[in-house]
């Protein structure tokens, strides 16, 4: 009897061992197919995240159409356009990202017919119009505030923080300095045929490019007065800034260079040759370039961009873009340029990774002007 109840207990103990060898056997590969979920579940939200980080951002570009009197409100890379009617041609412009404002330049739309490579010459005043900066809600497309200014402005800049508003009056040598907050309008005489102009980095200056008398303004917006000018070239047409605030830039129209102006010592120290009838010009935000749109003249347009190292202030490639490149902005994340091709009605999107052009996208006659929100 000992003996049986001996085996018997020993059966038992040893079924024992096997079911909860299996239960044991059977929780582990629960917990290991648990874990196994989980690391799934991780790695689908870890792939989610990736493609979500991958997602392109959205850019609000705006043109100025000068000849169609309009503005396209341009969404990248969805590539959709508004347009703003314009009440007259629209010169140039330039958004600003505090206020959502975007402010052009307007001439009387039959006047000033006297142009030369996309600019005009004239310094007549059009007695059936209005030469006046206006300012348009990027969000509404309403036109918000306007303020008459001199003869043919041309270009316009305003402070990061939406305050100053500085316009290029071409045809009667002066730039108008508009304090938002007080409404008050002040002239300030500069050099001949003032045309594009950019404040500095550290918001005390405008350096303004005096097309006819090849040289360049610079204007101290407290002072309200020019303090300096220097030669720089024929056919200075439009300023910019490396945005560490090291150097500014002027394109020479005339004679086919970039000049590069030392900002602390207010001394030209290089010109640089680029391709033909160079305009506008555009220095990316991780300062590693500066690219220069060639435009040439309408009867032989140029088709390049000259993209140039901030750090060699040597040219990095020459890169085939649309006919009459002549307006540029670059991204405030480095990673497009989009330039007005003037004689074509497009604008190309250039890749600054690869160097390359990703898109050429159509809008109105003749656009000018560019600039991003």
């Amino acid at each position: 009897m000992k003996t049986s109840f001996r085996w018997y207990a020993a059966i038992a103990v040893f079924t024992m061992v096997l079911l909860l060898a299996a239960c044991g056997d059977q929780k582990e590969s629960e917990v290991v197919e648990a874990e196994n979920m989980g690391e799934e579940i991780s790695g689908e939200t870890e792939s989610n995240q990736v493609v979500e980080d991958v997602v392109e951002e959205d850019y609000i570009v705006v043109v100025a159409n000068e000849k169609d009197e309009t503005l396209a409100v341009i969404k990248y890379p969805e590539q959709t356009q508004e347009i703003i009617e314009l009440e007259g041609q629209a010169h140039n412009l330039e958004v600003n990202v505090d206020t959502e404002l975007v402010w052009v330049t307007i001439n009387p739309p039959h006047g000033h017919d006297d142009e030369e490579d996309g600019h005009s010459h004239g310094h007549s005043h059009d007695e059936e119009g209005v030469e006046k900066v206006v300012a348009y809600d990027l969000n509404t497309l309403e036109k918000v505030e306007e303020y008459e200014v001199g003869n043919h402005p041309a270009h316009v800049t305003i402070t990061k923080d939406g305050n100053i508003v500085v316009v290029t009056n071409s045809g009667d040598d002066t730039i108008t300095i508009i304090n938002r907050s007080t409404e008050e309008l002040t002239t300030v005489a500069v050099g001949e045929y003032p045309h594009g102009a950019r404040i500095s980095p550290d918001q005390q200056f405008v350096y303004i490019a005096n097309m006819q008398s090849a040289d360049m303004s610079i204007v101290d917006l407290t002072l309200k007065e020019e303090v300096n000018r220097i030669d720089v070239g024929n056919g200075a047409v439009q300023t910019g800034f490396s945005h560490d605030g090291k150097y500014a830039f002027v394109g020479l129209h005339v004679d086919n260079q970039l000049a590069v102006v030392d900002v602390e010592t207010q001394e030209l120290v290089e010109k640089i040759d680029v391709g033909v009838g160079p305009v506008q010009m555009y220095a990316s935000y991780d300062d590693r370039y500066v690219i220069v749109a060639n435009q040439g003249s309408e009867e032989a347009p140029s088709d390049t961009i000259s993209i140039i190292s901030l750090e060699t202030l040597e040219i990095v490639k020459e890169l085939q873009v649309g006919q009459g490149a002549h307006g540029i902005v670059i991204s405030k994340d480095s990673r497009y340029a989009f330039i007005t091709n003037m004689f074509e009605d497009t604008v190309s999107v250039v890749d600054l990774d690869t160097l390359e052009e990703t898109a050429r996208i159509d809008v109105g006659y003749f656009p000018n002007g560019i600039s991003i929100n």
